[in-house]
């Protein structure tokens, strides 16, 4: 089981293009958060909520060579949510990417609100 290509929402990709105009990190480690931070919510994101008109991410551009610890979590979540990995990976992986850059974007004005919620995130 591996990812596919990943296509963000048309609000993703603009959301994403403004967190990197603010923070100067690129999209794909701002998208490797905002995933991160879905994954942890305790709801199942809706997988109808995003439509696929925005940027197309690689998988090993996405999550570079921790692709496996990113599919791990992806898979485990997927179990946890009683859903079946084989067919909810991709369609999950989109759903829980969108919703994290959602969340994402009204907490972070500039690359210290980032290193704050990182520290802040570590912390719990």
């Amino acid at each position: 089981m591996k990812f596919n290509r990943i296509r963000v929402s048309l609000k993703s990709k603009n959301l994403l293009g403004s967190l990197q105009t603010r923070t100067s990190l690129t999209p794909n480690i701002i998208a490797r958060f905002a995933l991160c931070m879905s994954i942890k919510e305790r709801s199942v994101p809706n997988i109808d909520a995003y439509d696929d008109s925005g940027s197309e991410f690689a998988p090993a551009v996405l999550f570079g060579e921790h692709e496996p610890l990113y599919l791990a979590l992806m898979i485990n979540r997927l179990k946890n949510d009683r859903l079946d990995p084989e067919l909810y990976l991709h369609k999950m992986t989109r759903a829980h990417l969108n919703r994290g850059v959602g969340a994402l974007s009204p907490r972070i004005n500039d690359l210290s609100d980032f290193y704050e919620l990182v520290k802040e995130e570590r912390d719990i």
